[in-house]
């Protein structure tokens, strides 16, 4: 008996394993990481750029963090508004037809999480 319910387990286990393998992430709007970038044609110089806005905006949401004198709400606030600084920075970076791109993803990702 404990063999059979053992099996089940372990085949349970693995099937879930593997289905959550086979499950690519959603994003809720667009990650600006490097493939989503190659994705919609930037080039390296922009690649570049972008990367560089994620580091400060990654420093400057530690240092948040770590600020002891804020309180947690503060501390939600605060990032909000860099991360949407951040945002408005990279959408400078990219050419008008990349834009829309992201726009359209966006639109999409917010769409599917609505239906959800």
């Amino acid at each position: 008996m404990k063999k059979l319910f053992l099996s089940i387990a372990c085949t349970l286990l693995l099937h879930l394993g593997l289905q959550a393998q086979e499950t690519p992430h959603k994003y809720s709007s667009f990650p600006f990481n490097t493939q989503s970038l190659k994705e919609i044609g930037c080039s390296a110089e922009q690649i570049k750029k972008i990367a560089e806005i994620r580091k400060t905006v990654m420093d400057e949401r530690k240092k948040v963090n770590d600020d002891a004198a804020m309180t947690d709400r503060d501390k939600k606030l605060e990032q909000r508004k860099l991360i949407d600084k951040s945002k408005l920075q990279m959408m400078e970076v990219l050419t008008d037809e990349q834009k829309q791109k992201v726009e359209e993803f966006n639109k999409k990702a917010k769409e599917e999480k609505s239906s959800c």
